[in-house]
């Protein structure tokens, strides 16, 4: 009996240090400049505007960093805003930033890696919103879907998912909406909930649409898709659960306890002998 109690109490120890373990593991496992777990949340309207009286994007995770050029070593970045949330079927980005003078040309865009791989071979797809003549009285904007392909941005037969943006004074706020488990279009990536993509956010100025040439500045960030919140169980389950929880404990409490007794009796045999 006594080896059958140090039996389960040994098996109890190593179940605890190796799920200590695996999730250490899953921490460290994928480094990235920064890694993100949407919250769930209701959908924001892409508009560029986030209304507060409606707690538009109340629910998303909001970083602060920065976009560098790759062209340089002392550049001091782009200081940005990255907001991001999800829903069932889509992922929302909101990009924001201030500049004393914004380029009239101006774009915000999304690569996106097959992966968690930040290899440039790996990203495929492109979302951008694009400018021509920002600020001024012929202001146009543009949602533009790209597939990449040796870094050429072939522009897809159909653009999924939504962007905006909207300029006041200095600050701009730029939105995005990207499609999530979605299979039906192959110029996508299928972003698959439980997966890890990176994301490369990427700012830049062009005239004629000329990517990847236009794009100034990037950094890459770590999005980690979440599964669907699972329904809550219903109010039996919930008790039948804690009765089980109850019980379990109740029974290992009491093992334990034996164990200890066993151990106190053992030692004031070894006394006596000894006496």
């Amino acid at each position: 009996m006594k080896k059958l109690i140090s039996n389960v109490l040994i098996i109890l120890i190593l179940i605890f240090h190796l799920i200590f373990t695996f999730n250490l593991l899953l921490i460290c496992g994928n480094a990235a400049t920064e890694e993100i777990d949407p919250e769930f949340g209701n959908a924001p309207v892409i508009d560029g505007y986030i209304n507060k009286t409606n707690n538009e994007w109340n629910e998303a995770k909001k970083v602060q960093f920065n976009l560098y050029s790759n062209e340089s070593t002392t550049d001091i970045g782009l200081p940005i805003s990255l907001w991001i949330m999800q829903n069932d079927s889509n992922l929302y980005i909101s990009v924001q930033f201030d500049l004393i003078s914004h380029n009239t040309r101006e774009f915000i865009g999304i690569l996106i890696s097959k992966s968690s791989s930040e290899s440039t071979e790996d990203f495929f797809d492109a979302k951008i919103v694009q400018f021509s003549d920002l600020g001024g009285n012929n202001e146009k904007l543009e949602y533009l879907d790209y597939n990449l392909k040796d870094d050429v941005f072939i522009e897809d037969q159909k653009a999924n998912g939504e962007g905006f943006a909207q300029l006041e004074d200095i600050s701009i706020i730029y939105e995005f909406k990207i499609p999530l488990n979605n299979s039906e279009d192959k110029e996508d990536i299928f972003l698959d909930y439980g997966e890890s993509y990176s994301f490369k956010i990427i700012y830049g100025a062009t005239s004629s649409h000329s990517y990847p040439a236009g794009i100034l500045k990037s950094s890459i960030v770590l999005i980690n898709i979440q599964y669907p919140p699972v329904p809550p169980l219903p109010p039996i389950y919930d008790l039948v659960l804690l009765i089980l929880s109850i019980i379990i404990f109740s029974v290992l409490g009491a093992l334990f306890g034996f164990y200890v007794y066993n151990i106190f009796i053992l030692k004031k045999k070894v006394a006596r002998i000894n006496i």
